[in-house]
């Protein structure tokens, strides 16, 4: 519960400017709130934690606000890790809305990590039950699904389920159930929006030209349980 350095402070803020969307037109919003000097919880909510730091993104309303809002805080809490900060996803806290009517999308606590806070990583699926046609033999590929595969997700339920084909992985959300909640609807929306982020990733590590894009409707791939998303198009960058 200590503060950060003022100048380490305005480097987050001058990332948190840089954060590449995943669909512009969605419009959103990222405030920090500085916590540090209290004892008490800001948010209501189950599963919460306390932090010195919280990162609040709020988005206006828009088909791919959820999505979207998970694609950019991911890019942020990886920023922030490899900084040396720890970071946790608050799925249920809950804040109001601004004066503009922007709705908080999902809340990240954020602070100075001590070598105590580290745990060990959720176990994650198989890359056999994720992908349509196992085993994946193009390298490039393998490497972007496995990225997507360790990323983490609200109550660890990996929705995301791959279909490669040649210069394209087509992206998957396993249906929800009817007994989900809106919010839970809600949180699986993110959870794609941060596997795409971690997609998008691997890709640009692996030199390729890539972009995240949906299908003609007339074309959209089919999976039997799941609800088609997106398409990772990649192809090997020329120089």
């Amino acid at each position: 519960m200590t503060a950060i350095d003022p100048h380490i402070m305005k480097q987050i803020n001058c990332f948190i400017q840089t954060l590449a969307p995943l669909h512009p037109q969605a419009a959103y919003r990222i405030a920090v709130v500085e916590a540090y000097n209290t004892q008490k919880h800001v948010f209501k909510g189950m599963f919460l934690v306390q932090a010195p730091y919280y990162l609040v993104l709020s988005a206006k309303d828009h088909p791919f606000a959820a999505v979207n809002a998970g694609y950019v805080m991911e890019q942020l809490v990886l920023y922030l890790v490899s900084k040396g900060f720890a970071t946790c996803y608050l799925g249920d806290a809950k804040s109001k809305p601004d004066l503009d009517q922007y709705q908080p999308m999902i809340v990240v606590a954020f602070g100075k990590a001590a070598a105590t806070a580290v745990k060990k990583p959720a176990s994650r699926k198989k890359l056999t039950e994720l992908v349509n046609q196992p085993p994946v033999a193009q390298q490039n590929v393998r490497k972007i699904i496995e990225a997507a595969r360790i990323a983490p997700s609200a109550f660890n339920l990996q929705p995301w389920r791959f279909m490669p084909q040649d210069g394209k992985i087509h992206i998957f959300m396993k249906k929800e159930s009817l007994m989900q909640t809106k919010r839970m609807k809600e949180l699986t929306l993110l959870d794609m929006g941060i596997a795409m982020c971690h997609m998008a990733l691997a890709a640009e590590e692996l030199w390729l030209d890539w972009r995240l894009s949906r299908e003609d409707t007339s074309n959209e791939p089919i999976w039997k349980g799941c609800q088609y998303v997106a398409t990772l198009y990649y192809e090997i960058k020329s120089f």
